[in-house]
């Protein structure tokens, strides 16, 4: 358990039962451009914590919970088999 509010350990949760790093992918990385997301995204973790959760947990939750996996990846992409 990362988090011992429970609220922040089912957003942390829920955002790694659906979301990936990009490496996880495979993606074809260019020099100019950086990774070409051949899976779908890139996805950035407030925006995508803040449209699951937004209308139920208090944005500083949310804000806090997507710096912490910010530190993991700056990018995501959504896990085969998961929709957006």
């Amino acid at each position: 358990m990362k988090y011992n509010d429970s609220r922040k350990e089912e957003m942390w949760l829920w955002f790694h039962d659906n979301f990936a790093p990009p490496e996880e992918c495979n993606p074809s990385m260019s020099a100019e451009h950086g990774y070409q997301y051949v899976c779908g995204g890139p996805y950035y973790a407030t925006e995508v914590l803040t449209a699951a959760f937004g209308g139920k947990m208090h944005h500083l939750l949310i804000k806090e919970v997507a710096e912490d996996l910010e530190l993991e990846s700056h990018e995501w992409i959504v896990k085969e088999g998961h929709a957006v």
